[in-house]
């Protein structure tokens, strides 16, 4: 291929020789790596090849037996060329061996291996690619699921009878392409450039993007945000006990009635987390927010409004170093009228490294809707969109009780 390579890793030189093989050591356990090499032939540079890998954690076994299976890490490596973009994945738990691969929500292929490389990519983009796995729940709580829904009378006849019996796990990566074929290009990092470390003369600043103020980010500075939305305007009321016990039956709930969007304040709950370096001093804090709940009567008059506490949602700062932080969220939080009332809840760990790298993986209800978007938090750059899942129909909301499989997802960069 070459007669003379160059290896950088997150930017710098660590080696040049012209043998094809080389071996980084003394690294950090659990920890992404950026590297790009450059190849050369006769002393012209013809090739830039990027890759990006996760060194292991050393208490990976031991979480993989304590956890679901579709809870488990799914390490996932990405080798970037020119004009590809090849995946390599373990294997994932799946009934019939049959992966479906996704780039930006439009669907690539299925494929029956455990890698795929796309060769319709173009230079210097951003493409989130996602693989999906199917499972069919265990006998025992499929049992569960249908006295549940004998016992409490909960209509499923528009349901998609595959979400509700079926675990579903998504694995994605965000990706960067090679901008150009040069020098330059070997230093930098294949970062989007929402995560990357913002240089700017500004020290201070009251201008504020929706809601965050913009001081310039001169040390890296990272917004996570988790949000849960109902995409309608109104959904029917799935509780015939609490209809019941207010003698008001065909009562709805107010939604948020928007799509995706990482600046919208209308939500069901919303959890902003954020990871500072500024003047090497670590720190990790985060803003928990709920939304008012609105019950409208047949007639669309207004019955009750109120909302819920934010003590449901749980934030667990694991680490917090010089190079990475680690935390864990929690969410139980549901409708504050009436006990009877399913919760929404959904789990997430996340880690996210100085270099602007970052892992999630956790589950949540099949309902509402789920969002999540990463960025630079001071400044004005929009965020990254990390994860999103939109329910098919207002059905959907029966997935809320429970019992009902989870959504399994993890993305990293």
């Amino acid at each position: 291929m070459g007669d003379y390579y160059k290896v950088y890793r997150d930017g710098k030189k660590i080696w040049e020789g012209s043998k094809e093989e080389f071996v980084d050591n003394n690294l950090e356990p659990d920890y992404y790596y950026n590297y790009k090499i450059g190849v050369y032939k006769n002393n012209k540079l013809i090739d830039i090849i990027s890759h990006k890998v996760k060194t292991k954690d050393k208490n990976l076994n031991k979480k993989k037996q304590e956890e679901h299976v579709y809870a488990q890490e799914t390490d996932i490596v990405t080798t970037i060329g020119q004009d590809y973009v090849t995946l390599e994945w373990e294997p994932i738990a799946d009934d019939d061996g049959i992966y479906e691969v996704y780039r930006d929500g439009e669907f690539l292929a299925s494929v029956n291996s455990t890698s795929y490389t796309d060769t319709t990519v173009k230079n210097g983009e951003d493409y989130l690619y996602e693989i999906v796995a199917k499972k069919e729940v265990s006998a025992k709580q499929k049992k569960q699921i249908e006295e549940y829904i004998k016992n409490n009378q909960v209509d499923i006849s528009e349901l998609d009878k595959e979400q509700l019996f079926k675990d579903i796990k998504t694995v994605g990566k965000l990706v960067e392409t090679v901008k150009e074929l040069s020098e330059e290009e070997l230093t930098t990092l294949d970062i989007p450039e929402e995560l990357q470390k913002q240089k700017s003369s500004k020290k201070d600043s009251n201008v504020k993007i929706a809601g965050i103020p913009d001081i310039g980010a001169e040390y890296p500075a990272y917004i996570f945000r988790y949000t849960t939305f109902i995409p309608y305007a109104k959904v029917d009321n799935p509780n015939a006990i609490h209809e019941g016990i207010l003698g008001e039956y065909g009562t709805q709930l107010k939604g948020d009635n928007r799509g995706f969007d990482p600046f919208s304040n209308k939500y069901r709950t919303r959890v902003d987390v954020y990871t500072t370096w500024w003047y090497n001093d670590p720190e990790l804090f985060y803003d928990r927010f709920v939304g008012e709940s609105v019950l409208y009567d047949s007639k669309g008059n207004v019955l009750l409004r109120g909302t819920a506490s934010p003590n449901g949602i749980k934030v667990t700062k694991d680490l917090v170093s010089s190079t990475k932080m680690m935390w864990r969220v929690n969410h139980d939080v549901g409708v504050p009228f009436h006990s009877s009332y399913p919760n929404i809840t959904y789990y997430y760990e996340a880690t996210v490294y100085k270099n602007g790298n970052f892992s999630i993986r956790g589950s949540h209800d099949k309902a509402p809707n789920h969002e999540i978007y990463a960025g630079n938090a001071y400044t004005d750059l929009r965020p990254l969109t990390v994860y999103t899942y939109a329910v098919s129909s207002t059905a959907d909301f029966a997935y809320l009780f429970p019992g009902t499989p989870q959504k399994y997802f993890e993305v990293s960069m």
